[in-house]
């Protein structure tokens, strides 16, 4: 090898690496603070700064802080560097009662000196009940877990228009149970949640409802009917804080022992990965990804942790999501061509104690069941009406209607998109809902086999 082409391999080779330096070094930089939440924040932790990285938009490193009973000597050694990162992620809740644990006055007034100064901060989740006494972090974040004594809050009415409800006068925060519901997205303008649809699905998820907070300076992008208080209420939005940025989310809960499924919510990740590049003050650039859920349907990525169920579907474009969530194993079927089948067998110890199927169909001609039970139950709805419900269990080759008493007796309820009981068929965005008859899983069977038939195939 002469002189000249070894002179070309060094510069390619140096040229190669100072790409690779200088793409290393376009990813925005990401401190995830924790050490305190009601929630398994640990898990959350893990979870949040997979998402994070696996954009590859992004560097994240996090930082833990003491507990609570820890002495005051751990505390005082405790200072988080803010000005070294484009953005910080609060997965910290120290309480939102009067004997709430604040970080050390030096570590609140860095941040905000950070944020006020042109830093970014996303807050996640009961993030929002941090800080009580902290009138700087209630700017801050806009709304959070507060007394309505505090501050106002924010609706949004029928014609999309952000009501401002006075302070006193609203709710105070609060949730319901974890349940599936509609995002509406408002601002379609706004960097974070340009492109999306305007309706979109978030699996198990808690609703706040009554956050209270200055509202200063905010923007709300996405909104969700609560059933709990019968309106709207925000879901997350932006606040300018000084020169700094803060996106706030209120999704994104997750208990001890608790689904994941909500974080799986590629809906969840892209405002994620969205809201952090805006807060960090970079450009917006990650796409809508192609399974972003619409109207009726979820989109939901592989399990972060070893999925209980092996599932197996007949068609391809047939989707079955599956979460634990304590006693309950939940079951959400898409089935774009109405007609097909699917197995889920068992990888864990055993069968929850309650398995619920949800199925996002607009008619249900035919479902059918069987586990370890010695039969196969089949079940339909009336096309012409969708009030009638037909039970019927195949054993030993006989048909059996099933009434009441029997324990293969099984509800079929239908839903509307927002979760409320309806008569007749499921319009767009409902759903049919059924709990299945303990009998099946009798013996703790390796599978489930769910078949069914939509009408309007």
């Amino acid at each position: 090898m002469n002189i000249l082409k070894l002179l070309c391999l060094c510069v390619l080779y140096f040229a190669a690496c100072g790409s690779a330096f200088a793409a290393e070094n376009e990813k925005l930089s990401v401190l995830i603070v924790d050490g305190m939440n009601n929630h398994d924040w640990q898990r959350g932790t893990r979870i949040v700064k997979k998402i994070l990285l696996d954009s590859g938009l992004f560097s994240v490193e996090v930082s833990t802080s003491p507990a609570g009973k820890d002495a005051k000597a751990a505390w005082d050694a405790w200072r988080p560097d803010f000005s070294k990162y484009d953005v910080v992620l609060s997965n910290f809740n120290g309480g939102h009662t009067a004997k709430a644990t604040h970080w050390p006055k030096p570590v609140e007034e860095s941040l905000e000196k950070y944020i006020r100064d042109g830093g970014g901060l996303v807050i996640l989740h009961s993030a929002i009940a941090s800080f009580p006494k902290w009138p700087a972090y209630n700017e801050m974040m806009g709304l959070g877990w507060r007394d309505k004594a505090v501050g106002q809050t924010l609706l949004i009415n029928e014609n999309e228009n952000v009501v401002r409800v006075p302070k006193g006068r609203g709710l105070s925060a609060g949730h319901g149970p974890a349940h599936d519901f509609q995002v509406t997205t408002l601002n379609a303008d706004h960097p974070i949640t340009k492109n999306f649809p305007k309706r979109w699905m978030q699996p198990r998820e808690q609703l706040y409802h009554g956050l209270q907070g200055p509202a200063k300076n905010m923007t709300v992008l996405s909104y969700a009917w609560s059933k709990d208080c019968k309106a709207n209420q925000p879901v997350d939005w932006v606040v300018q804080f000084g020169t700094g940025r803060v996106y706030t989310t209120f999704l994104g809960h997750l208990s001890s022992n608790g689904t994941d499924v909500n974080l799986r919510s590629v809906g969840f990740q892209t405002m994620l990965i969205r809201g952090t590049q805006w807060a960090a003050g970079g450009k917006v650039t990650h796409p809508l990804p192609e399974d972003f859920p619409g109207e009726n349907t979820f989109g939901v990525g592989e399990p972060f942790d070893p999925s209980p169920f092996k599932i197996t579907t007949k068609r391809d474009d047939d989707k079955v999501i599956s979460s634990i969530d304590g006693d309950e194993a939940l079951l959400w079927i898409t089935s774009p061509r109405g007609i097909s089948r699917a197995t889920i067998d068992r990888v864990g110890q055993r069968w929850s104690d309650k398995v619920v199927v949800r199925m996002y169909l607009r008619g249900l001609e035919g479902f059918s069941a069987s586990g370890g039970g010695k039969g196969s139950l089949n079940a339909s709805v009336l096309s012409h009406s969708g009030h009638r419900r037909l039970l019927h269990l195949w054993q030993d080759g006989k048909e059996n209607k099933v009434d009441r008493n029997s324990p293969y007796w099984m509800e079929i309820k239908t839903l509307d998109a927002r979760g409320g009981p309806i008569k007749g068929l499921p319009k767009k965005g409902g759903y049919f809902e059924m709990l299945l008859p303990k009998v099946l899983f009798k013996g703790n069977p390796k599978t489930l086999s769910l078949g069914w038939i939509d009408f309007y195939r």
